[in-house]
Protein backbone atom coordinates (compact mmCIF):
# COMPACT_ATOMS: atom_id res chain seq x y z
CA UNK A 1 0.00 0.00 0.00
CA UNK A 2 1.17 3.52 -0.79
CA UNK A 3 2.47 5.42 2.52
CA UNK A 4 -0.52 7.05 4.03
CA UNK A 5 -0.68 10.64 4.55
CA UNK A 6 -2.27 12.92 7.33
CA UNK A 7 -5.10 14.85 5.39
CA UNK A 8 -7.06 17.83 6.77
CA UNK A 9 -10.13 15.43 7.89
CA UNK A 10 -7.99 13.33 9.71
CA UNK A 11 -6.64 16.24 11.46
CA UNK A 12 -9.82 17.77 12.47
CA UNK A 13 -10.67 14.15 13.86
CA UNK A 14 -7.71 14.55 16.13
CA UNK A 15 -8.54 17.77 17.17
CA UNK A 16 -12.16 17.36 17.75
CA UNK A 17 -11.75 14.15 19.42
CA UNK A 18 -8.92 15.94 21.69
CA UNK A 19 -10.94 18.88 22.40
CA UNK A 20 -14.06 16.74 23.27
CA UNK A 21 -11.84 14.65 26.10
CA UNK A 22 -10.18 17.44 27.11
CA UNK A 23 -13.86 18.94 27.86
CA UNK A 24 -14.02 15.52 29.97
CA UNK A 25 -10.77 16.59 31.45
CA UNK A 26 -11.92 20.24 32.48
CA UNK A 27 -15.50 19.05 33.68
CA UNK A 28 -13.04 16.38 36.04
CA UNK A 29 -10.91 19.23 37.38
CA UNK A 30 -14.06 21.16 38.08
CA UNK A 31 -15.68 18.51 39.80
CA UNK A 32 -12.23 18.05 42.07
CA UNK A 33 -11.89 21.34 42.56
CA UNK A 34 -15.53 21.80 43.54
CA UNK A 35 -15.05 18.58 46.36
CA UNK A 36 -11.40 20.96 47.52
CA UNK A 37 -13.04 23.97 47.98
CA UNK A 38 -15.85 21.93 50.15
CA UNK A 39 -13.03 20.49 51.95
CA UNK A 40 -11.72 23.95 52.93
CA UNK A 41 -15.54 25.35 53.93
CA UNK A 42 -15.28 22.23 55.88
CA UNK A 43 -11.35 22.88 57.74
CA UNK A 44 -11.88 26.36 57.71
CA UNK A 45 -15.39 25.60 60.00
CA UNK A 46 -13.25 23.47 62.16
CA UNK A 47 -10.43 25.61 63.10
CA UNK A 48 -12.97 28.54 63.74
CA UNK A 49 -14.58 26.78 65.85
CA UNK A 50 -12.23 24.95 67.87
CA UNK A 51 -10.15 28.89 67.98
CA UNK A 52 -13.27 29.83 69.44
CA UNK A 53 -13.50 27.43 72.15
CA UNK A 54 -10.40 27.60 73.05
CA UNK A 55 -10.34 31.09 74.01
CA UNK A 56 -13.52 31.36 75.12
CA UNK A 57 -12.87 28.58 77.67
CA UNK A 58 -10.39 30.52 79.06
CA UNK A 59 -11.27 34.23 78.94
CA UNK A 60 -14.62 34.14 80.05
CA UNK A 61 -13.47 33.13 83.52
CA UNK A 62 -12.79 36.66 84.04
CA UNK A 63 -16.03 37.02 84.41
CA UNK A 64 -15.48 35.61 88.17
CA UNK A 65 -13.20 38.81 88.98
CA UNK A 66 -16.31 41.12 88.00
CA UNK A 67 -18.55 39.16 90.00
CA UNK A 68 -15.82 39.87 92.78
CA UNK A 69 -15.86 43.70 92.39
CA UNK A 70 -19.83 43.51 92.31
CA UNK A 71 -20.04 41.46 95.46
CA UNK A 72 -17.39 43.79 97.72
CA UNK A 73 -19.68 47.10 96.07
CA UNK A 74 -16.34 48.00 94.09
CA UNK A 75 -13.55 47.02 96.63
CA UNK A 76 -10.94 44.00 96.13
CA UNK A 77 -10.76 41.94 99.10
CA UNK A 78 -9.63 38.44 98.36
CA UNK A 79 -8.52 39.66 94.86
CA UNK A 80 -5.23 37.20 95.36
CA UNK A 81 -7.51 34.29 96.65
CA UNK A 82 -9.55 34.53 93.44
CA UNK A 83 -6.89 35.29 91.22
CA UNK A 84 -4.87 32.25 92.48
CA UNK A 85 -7.73 30.33 91.54
CA UNK A 86 -7.69 31.55 87.76
CA UNK A 87 -3.69 31.31 87.26
CA UNK A 88 -3.53 28.19 87.41
CA UNK A 89 -3.69 27.33 83.81
CA UNK A 90 0.07 27.59 82.38
CA UNK A 91 -0.95 29.91 79.85
CA UNK A 92 -2.60 32.33 82.10
CA UNK A 93 0.23 35.17 82.00
CA UNK A 94 -2.11 37.36 84.49
CA UNK A 95 -5.00 38.65 85.82
CA UNK A 96 -5.77 42.29 86.90
CA UNK A 97 -7.85 44.96 88.45
CA UNK A 98 -8.28 48.62 86.75
CA UNK A 99 -10.26 51.00 88.58
CA UNK A 100 -11.02 53.83 86.22
CA UNK A 101 -8.88 52.34 84.07
CA UNK A 102 -5.87 52.16 85.70
CA UNK A 103 -4.26 48.92 86.99
CA UNK A 104 -3.87 48.81 90.59
CA UNK A 105 -4.16 45.13 91.41
CA UNK A 106 -2.19 42.17 89.33
CA UNK A 107 -1.41 38.34 90.05
CA UNK A 108 0.85 37.43 89.80
CA UNK A 109 2.97 40.04 90.87
CA UNK A 110 6.12 38.08 89.87
CA UNK A 111 7.41 39.56 86.43
CA UNK A 112 4.36 41.98 86.01
CA UNK A 113 5.64 44.53 87.88
CA UNK A 114 5.48 46.95 85.03
CA UNK A 115 1.40 46.42 84.79
CA UNK A 116 1.18 48.74 87.87
CA UNK A 117 0.08 52.18 87.20
CA UNK A 118 -0.92 51.14 83.36
CA UNK A 119 -3.82 53.30 82.04
CA UNK A 120 -5.65 50.66 79.78
CA UNK A 121 -7.50 53.57 78.54
CA UNK A 122 -4.68 55.09 76.81
CA UNK A 123 -3.02 54.96 73.48
CA UNK A 124 -0.83 51.63 73.94
CA UNK A 125 -1.03 48.41 72.53
CA UNK A 126 -4.52 46.29 73.37
CA UNK A 127 -6.23 49.70 74.75
CA UNK A 128 -8.56 50.48 71.75
CA UNK A 129 -10.09 47.70 72.36
CA UNK A 130 -10.74 48.37 76.04
CA UNK A 131 -12.34 51.50 75.04
CA UNK A 132 -14.58 49.32 73.07
CA UNK A 133 -15.08 47.46 75.97
CA UNK A 134 -16.33 50.10 77.93
CA UNK A 135 -18.91 51.90 74.90
CA UNK A 136 -20.26 48.51 74.49
CA UNK A 137 -20.42 47.49 77.59
CA UNK A 138 -19.54 44.01 77.67
CA UNK A 139 -15.81 41.69 77.15
CA UNK A 140 -13.87 42.72 74.24
CA UNK A 141 -10.66 40.47 73.24
CA UNK A 142 -7.39 42.13 72.65
CA UNK A 143 -4.24 40.84 70.61
CA UNK A 144 -2.13 39.50 70.32
CA UNK A 145 0.22 42.17 71.25
CA UNK A 146 3.17 43.39 72.94
CA UNK A 147 3.00 43.39 76.60
CA UNK A 148 3.82 45.94 78.69
CA UNK A 149 5.94 43.69 80.95
CA UNK A 150 7.58 41.96 77.74
CA UNK A 151 6.20 39.17 75.36
CA UNK A 152 3.64 38.76 73.47
CA UNK A 153 -0.18 38.37 74.76
CA UNK A 154 -3.95 38.06 74.26
CA UNK A 155 -6.13 39.81 76.35
CA UNK A 156 -10.16 39.57 77.05
CA UNK A 157 -11.12 43.61 78.64
CA UNK A 158 -14.51 43.40 80.71
CA UNK A 159 -16.01 46.64 82.16
CA UNK A 160 -17.79 46.54 85.10
CA UNK A 161 -20.31 48.91 86.32
CA UNK A 162 -21.64 49.03 90.03
CA UNK A 163 -25.35 50.22 90.69
CA UNK A 164 -25.06 51.50 87.61
CA UNK A 165 -21.94 53.50 87.15
CA UNK A 166 -18.72 52.50 85.66
CA UNK A 167 -16.15 50.89 88.09
CA UNK A 168 -13.56 50.37 85.38
CA UNK A 169 -12.08 47.40 83.90
CA UNK A 170 -10.68 43.68 85.00
CA UNK A 171 -8.78 41.86 82.41
CA UNK A 172 -7.08 38.27 81.97
CA UNK A 173 -4.38 38.28 80.00
CA UNK A 174 -3.22 34.78 78.37
CA UNK A 175 0.71 33.85 76.94
CA UNK A 176 0.64 33.93 72.94
CA UNK A 177 1.27 31.92 71.12
CA UNK A 178 1.28 28.99 73.93
CA UNK A 179 -2.82 29.66 74.89
CA UNK A 180 -3.58 28.45 70.64
CA UNK A 181 -1.69 25.28 71.39
CA UNK A 182 -5.32 23.61 71.88
CA UNK A 183 -5.70 24.43 68.37
CA UNK A 184 -5.18 20.22 66.90
CA UNK A 185 -7.26 21.08 63.79
CA UNK A 186 -4.30 23.20 62.93
CA UNK A 187 -1.79 20.25 63.01
CA UNK A 188 -3.50 17.97 60.77
CA UNK A 189 -3.88 20.20 57.87
CA UNK A 190 -1.10 19.71 56.28
CA UNK A 191 -1.40 15.91 55.70
CA UNK A 192 -4.45 16.29 54.22
CA UNK A 193 -2.86 18.61 51.42
CA UNK A 194 -3.91 21.70 52.56
CA UNK A 195 -2.66 24.93 54.16
CA UNK A 196 -4.31 27.01 56.59
CA UNK A 197 -3.56 30.80 58.17
CA UNK A 198 -5.37 32.21 61.25
CA UNK A 199 -5.13 36.06 61.00
CA UNK A 200 -7.04 38.92 62.50
CA UNK A 201 -6.77 42.92 61.15
CA UNK A 202 -4.57 44.64 64.03
CA UNK A 203 -6.98 47.56 65.81
CA UNK A 204 -4.00 49.16 66.46
CA UNK A 205 -2.37 50.06 63.25
CA UNK A 206 -5.34 48.61 60.73
CA UNK A 207 -2.92 45.72 59.12
CA UNK A 208 -2.87 42.47 58.28
CA UNK A 209 -1.23 40.23 61.78
CA UNK A 210 -0.91 36.35 60.96
CA UNK A 211 -1.51 34.70 64.26
CA UNK A 212 -1.11 31.06 63.36
CA UNK A 213 -0.21 29.82 60.10
CA UNK A 214 1.15 26.69 58.64
CA UNK A 215 2.96 28.42 55.95
CA UNK A 216 5.02 31.48 55.45
CA UNK A 217 2.91 32.84 52.29
CA UNK A 218 -0.78 32.14 51.50
CA UNK A 219 -1.19 30.78 48.11
CA UNK A 220 -4.13 31.31 45.61
CA UNK A 221 -6.86 30.07 45.53
CA UNK A 222 -7.76 29.93 48.97
CA UNK A 223 -11.14 29.95 51.13
CA UNK A 224 -11.53 32.81 53.84
CA UNK A 225 -14.18 32.32 56.45
CA UNK A 226 -14.47 35.75 59.31
CA UNK A 227 -15.59 34.52 62.87
CA UNK A 228 -16.70 36.46 65.92
CA UNK A 229 -14.27 35.23 69.52
CA UNK A 230 -15.72 37.38 72.32
CA UNK A 231 -16.81 40.39 70.25
CA UNK A 232 -13.40 40.43 68.34
CA UNK A 233 -13.31 39.70 64.30
CA UNK A 234 -10.45 36.95 63.48
CA UNK A 235 -10.21 35.08 60.23
CA UNK A 236 -9.30 32.10 59.17
CA UNK A 237 -7.42 31.15 55.74
CA UNK A 238 -7.37 27.62 54.05
CA UNK A 239 -5.87 27.39 50.72
CA UNK A 240 -4.29 24.02 49.13
CA UNK A 241 -0.69 23.06 48.96
CA UNK A 242 -1.00 21.69 45.38
CA UNK A 243 -2.28 24.22 42.40
CA UNK A 244 -4.67 22.49 39.54
CA UNK A 245 -1.69 21.87 37.10
CA UNK A 246 0.89 19.90 39.82
CA UNK A 247 -1.66 16.96 40.30
CA UNK A 248 -1.11 14.43 38.54
CA UNK A 249 -4.32 12.93 37.82
CA UNK A 250 -4.22 16.00 35.26
CA UNK A 251 -1.21 15.36 32.99
CA UNK A 252 -2.55 11.45 32.89
CA UNK A 253 -5.91 12.86 31.65
CA UNK A 254 -4.08 15.02 29.37
CA UNK A 255 -1.79 11.85 28.22
CA UNK A 256 -4.90 9.80 27.86
CA UNK A 257 -6.47 12.09 25.13
CA UNK A 258 -3.65 12.84 23.64
CA UNK A 259 -3.32 8.92 22.90
CA UNK A 260 -6.92 8.00 22.48
CA UNK A 261 -6.80 11.18 19.67
CA UNK A 262 -4.31 9.74 17.91
CA UNK A 263 -5.77 6.01 17.54
CA UNK A 264 -8.68 7.82 16.38
CA UNK A 265 -6.65 10.14 13.94
CA UNK A 266 -4.48 6.38 12.96
CA UNK A 267 -8.37 4.55 12.42
CA UNK A 268 -9.59 7.35 10.39
CA UNK A 269 -6.28 7.57 8.20
CA UNK A 270 -6.51 4.17 7.41
CA UNK A 271 -10.36 4.26 6.19
CA UNK A 272 -9.57 7.42 3.88
CA UNK A 273 -6.82 5.21 2.49
CA UNK A 274 -9.06 2.30 1.83
CA UNK A 275 -11.42 4.40 -0.04
CA UNK A 276 -9.12 6.24 -1.93
CA UNK A 277 -7.96 2.76 -3.24
CA UNK A 278 -8.13 2.73 -7.36
CA UNK A 279 -11.07 0.78 -8.25
CA UNK A 280 -9.08 -0.36 -11.89
CA UNK A 281 -7.10 -2.75 -9.37
CA UNK A 282 -6.82 -6.45 -10.84
CA UNK A 283 -8.63 -9.49 -8.72
CA UNK A 284 -5.47 -9.68 -6.90
CA UNK A 285 -5.07 -6.04 -5.52
CA UNK A 286 -9.05 -6.78 -4.65
CA UNK A 287 -8.56 -9.57 -2.51
CA UNK A 288 -5.70 -7.53 -0.89
CA UNK A 289 -8.43 -4.71 -0.79
CA UNK A 290 -10.69 -7.28 0.96
CA UNK A 291 -8.26 -8.61 3.40
CA UNK A 292 -6.88 -4.87 4.89
CA UNK A 293 -10.80 -4.11 5.20
CA UNK A 294 -11.17 -6.93 7.77
CA UNK A 295 -7.93 -6.16 9.18
CA UNK A 296 -8.92 -2.58 9.92
CA UNK A 297 -12.64 -3.78 11.21
CA UNK A 298 -11.13 -6.03 13.42
CA UNK A 299 -8.88 -2.97 14.58
CA UNK A 300 -11.72 -0.85 15.00
CA UNK A 301 -13.36 -3.24 17.26
CA UNK A 302 -10.23 -3.70 19.30
CA UNK A 303 -9.30 -0.31 20.05
CA UNK A 304 -13.43 0.55 21.33
CA UNK A 305 -12.81 1.35 24.89
CA UNK A 306 -15.84 2.05 27.02
CA UNK A 307 -17.03 5.22 27.90
CA UNK A 308 -18.57 4.32 31.17
CA UNK A 309 -15.36 2.38 32.29
CA UNK A 310 -12.74 5.17 31.13
CA UNK A 311 -15.05 7.67 33.85
CA UNK A 312 -15.79 5.96 36.46
CA UNK A 313 -11.87 4.58 36.54
CA UNK A 314 -10.55 8.05 36.33
CA UNK A 315 -13.36 9.57 39.19
CA UNK A 316 -11.99 6.29 41.18
CA UNK A 317 -8.11 7.58 41.01
CA UNK A 318 -9.44 11.14 41.29
CA UNK A 319 -10.77 10.07 44.70
CA UNK A 320 -7.84 8.14 45.56
CA UNK A 321 -5.26 10.83 45.08
CA UNK A 322 -6.21 12.42 48.28
CA UNK A 323 -7.67 9.77 50.35
CA UNK A 324 -5.43 6.76 49.42
CA UNK A 325 -2.54 7.77 47.06
CA UNK A 326 -0.84 4.73 46.93
CA UNK A 327 -3.84 2.84 45.82
CA UNK A 328 -3.94 5.66 43.13
CA UNK A 329 -0.98 5.02 42.00
CA UNK A 330 -1.53 1.04 41.78
CA UNK A 331 -4.48 1.99 40.07
CA UNK A 332 -3.43 4.36 37.43
CA UNK A 333 -0.57 1.99 36.64
CA UNK A 334 -3.07 -1.27 36.16
CA UNK A 335 -5.13 1.47 33.52
CA UNK A 336 -1.92 2.44 31.98
CA UNK A 337 -1.20 -1.04 31.12
CA UNK A 338 -4.55 -1.88 30.00
CA UNK A 339 -5.03 1.05 27.59
CA UNK A 340 -1.41 0.27 26.53
CA UNK A 341 -2.75 -3.17 25.61
CA UNK A 342 -5.52 -2.13 24.12
CA UNK A 343 -4.24 0.34 21.45
CA UNK A 344 -0.69 -2.00 21.16
CA UNK A 345 -3.34 -4.82 19.73
CA UNK A 346 -4.18 -2.85 16.62
CA UNK A 347 -0.55 -3.50 15.25
CA UNK A 348 -0.69 -6.92 15.23
CA UNK A 349 -0.73 -8.20 11.93
CA UNK A 350 -1.13 -11.95 12.91
CA UNK A 351 -3.42 -10.95 15.53
CA UNK A 352 -1.84 -13.05 18.20
CA UNK A 353 0.02 -12.40 21.20
CA UNK A 354 1.79 -14.45 24.16
CA UNK A 355 -0.90 -15.60 26.50
CA UNK A 356 0.96 -14.02 29.82
CA UNK A 357 0.67 -10.66 27.97
CA UNK A 358 -3.18 -11.36 27.57
CA UNK A 359 -3.12 -12.26 30.99
CA UNK A 360 -1.57 -9.32 32.10
CA UNK A 361 -4.33 -6.95 30.74
CA UNK A 362 -6.75 -9.15 32.79
CA UNK A 363 -5.59 -8.73 35.85
CA UNK A 364 -5.23 -4.69 35.48
CA UNK A 365 -8.77 -4.60 34.59
CA UNK A 366 -10.03 -7.17 37.27
CA UNK A 367 -7.74 -4.58 39.48
CA UNK A 368 -9.55 -1.54 38.55
CA UNK A 369 -12.76 -3.36 39.14
CA UNK A 370 -11.89 -4.71 42.43
CA UNK A 371 -11.24 -0.98 43.50
CA UNK A 372 -14.66 -0.33 42.13
CA UNK A 373 -16.52 -2.57 43.43
CA UNK A 374 -14.78 -3.44 46.51
CA UNK A 375 -15.99 -6.86 48.39
CA UNK A 376 -19.01 -6.88 45.52
CA UNK A 377 -15.89 -8.68 43.54
CA UNK A 378 -13.54 -11.92 43.90
CA UNK A 379 -11.65 -12.70 41.27
CA UNK A 380 -9.75 -15.67 41.51
CA UNK A 381 -6.76 -17.14 39.01
CA UNK A 382 -5.64 -20.89 38.89
CA UNK A 383 -2.85 -20.14 36.53
CA UNK A 384 0.45 -21.57 35.67
CA UNK A 385 3.21 -19.93 33.92
CA UNK A 386 3.00 -20.74 30.38
CA UNK A 387 4.25 -19.62 27.47
CA UNK A 388 2.09 -19.90 24.08
CA UNK A 389 0.27 -17.91 21.78
CA UNK A 390 -3.38 -17.21 21.45
CA UNK A 391 -5.63 -14.88 19.47
CA UNK A 392 -5.72 -11.32 20.84
CA UNK A 393 -8.22 -9.92 22.96
CA UNK A 394 -9.77 -13.19 23.72
CA UNK A 395 -9.82 -13.74 27.12
CA UNK A 396 -9.55 -10.39 28.58
CA UNK A 397 -13.58 -9.36 26.89
CA UNK A 398 -14.94 -12.49 28.52
CA UNK A 399 -13.28 -11.37 31.76
CA UNK A 400 -14.98 -7.90 30.98
CA UNK A 401 -18.50 -9.25 30.00
CA UNK A 402 -18.34 -11.53 33.05
CA UNK A 403 -17.69 -8.52 35.45
CA UNK A 404 -19.74 -6.04 33.46
CA UNK A 405 -23.17 -8.09 32.46
CA UNK A 406 -22.83 -10.74 35.27
CA UNK A 407 -21.15 -9.71 38.17
CA UNK A 408 -21.85 -5.57 38.75
CA UNK A 409 -26.15 -6.23 37.80
CA UNK A 410 -26.06 -9.27 40.60
CA UNK A 411 -27.22 -8.62 43.89
CA UNK A 412 -24.61 -8.75 46.50
CA UNK A 413 -22.03 -9.11 43.61
CA UNK A 414 -19.82 -12.29 43.01
CA UNK A 415 -16.73 -14.23 42.18
CA UNK A 416 -15.01 -14.91 38.92
CA UNK A 417 -12.53 -17.44 38.39
CA UNK A 418 -10.15 -18.00 35.83
CA UNK A 419 -8.46 -21.70 35.37
CA UNK A 420 -5.46 -22.60 32.95
CA UNK A 421 -5.17 -26.51 31.89
CA UNK A 422 -2.77 -28.03 29.33
CA UNK A 423 -3.74 -31.20 27.78
CA UNK A 424 -1.04 -32.60 24.79
CA UNK A 425 -1.97 -30.79 22.14
CA UNK A 426 -3.69 -27.82 23.50
CA UNK A 427 -4.45 -25.65 26.03
CA UNK A 428 -7.45 -25.05 27.69
CA UNK A 429 -8.92 -21.50 29.53
CA UNK A 430 -12.03 -21.65 31.49
CA UNK A 431 -13.45 -18.36 32.77
CA UNK A 432 -16.40 -19.18 35.15
CA UNK A 433 -18.71 -16.64 37.03
CA UNK A 434 -21.49 -16.80 39.37
CA UNK A 435 -23.22 -13.95 38.19
CA UNK A 436 -26.68 -13.24 36.35
CA UNK A 437 -26.15 -15.49 33.40
CA UNK A 438 -27.86 -15.26 30.23
CA UNK A 439 -29.68 -17.10 27.60
CA UNK A 440 -27.23 -17.64 24.56
CA UNK A 441 -28.08 -17.28 20.92
CA UNK A 442 -30.30 -14.01 21.62
CA UNK A 443 -29.56 -11.58 19.37
CA UNK A 444 -30.39 -8.52 21.05
CA UNK A 445 -27.73 -10.08 24.09
CA UNK A 446 -24.86 -7.80 24.43
CA UNK A 447 -22.80 -10.59 26.00
CA UNK A 448 -23.83 -12.61 22.81
CA UNK A 449 -22.56 -10.09 20.22
CA UNK A 450 -19.09 -10.12 22.43
CA UNK A 451 -18.98 -13.41 22.07
CA UNK A 452 -20.07 -13.85 18.21
CA UNK A 453 -17.12 -11.15 17.61
CA UNK A 454 -14.81 -13.33 19.75
CA UNK A 455 -15.66 -16.27 17.46
CA UNK A 456 -14.76 -14.16 14.73
CA UNK A 457 -11.39 -14.17 15.59
CA UNK A 458 -10.97 -17.08 16.97
CA UNK A 459 -12.27 -19.02 13.44
CA UNK A 460 -9.37 -17.28 11.60
CA UNK A 461 -6.74 -19.37 13.51
CA UNK A 462 -7.02 -22.99 12.90
CA UNK A 463 -7.53 -25.10 16.03
CA UNK A 464 -9.07 -22.32 17.93
CA UNK A 465 -12.47 -22.99 19.48
CA UNK A 466 -15.01 -21.50 22.23
CA UNK A 467 -17.74 -22.84 24.21
CA UNK A 468 -20.42 -20.84 25.98
CA UNK A 469 -22.34 -22.76 28.46
CA UNK A 470 -24.99 -19.90 30.62
CA UNK A 471 -28.49 -20.00 31.79
CA UNK A 472 -30.22 -17.00 33.48
CA UNK A 473 -29.81 -16.72 37.26
CA UNK A 474 -27.48 -18.81 37.62
CA UNK A 475 -24.00 -17.69 35.71
CA UNK A 476 -22.01 -18.45 32.96
CA UNK A 477 -19.06 -20.49 31.76
CA UNK A 478 -16.79 -19.68 28.99
CA UNK A 479 -14.07 -22.65 27.96
CA UNK A 480 -11.46 -21.48 25.04
CA UNK A 481 -9.23 -24.02 23.45
CA UNK A 482 -5.72 -22.81 21.67
CA UNK A 483 -3.41 -25.15 20.14
CA UNK A 484 -0.30 -25.48 21.08
CA UNK A 485 1.33 -25.25 17.80
CA UNK A 486 0.33 -21.40 17.53
CA UNK A 487 3.06 -19.11 16.73
CA UNK A 488 3.68 -15.22 15.27
CA UNK A 489 6.06 -12.86 15.58
CA UNK A 490 3.99 -10.19 16.43
CA UNK A 491 3.87 -9.44 20.24
CA UNK A 492 2.86 -6.49 22.72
Amino acid sequence: MKKRRLTRSVGNVFLTVFILLMAGTAYLEYSRESREWEQMKYIAGNVSAQTYEVLYAKLSKVETLKALVIKNDGGTEDFEKVARLLVSEGCVRNVLLAPGGIVSDVYPLTANEDVLGYNLLGRGAGDKEAMTAIVKGEMIMAGPFELVQGGMGISGRLPVYVDGAFWGIVSMTLDYPEALNGISSMQNIKSQGFGCELWRINADNGKHQSILSTDTVVKKPSYDQAFSVLNAEWHVTVYPEKAWYAHGFFWLCVAVSLTLATVAAIVTSSLQTIRSMDKEMTEYRIRELQTQLEYDRINVLLTQINSHFFHHTLNAIQALIVMEPKAAYKMTEDFSRFIRFKVDSVGLQQGLVPFREEMRSVRAYADMNVVQLGERLTIEYDVFDADFMIPVLTIQPIVENAIEHGIKPHIGGGKVRVSLRQDEDYYEVTVLDDGEGFTPGEDSNVVSVGIANIKTRMGKHPGCSIKVESEPGKGTKVVLHYPSNLSGEDKV
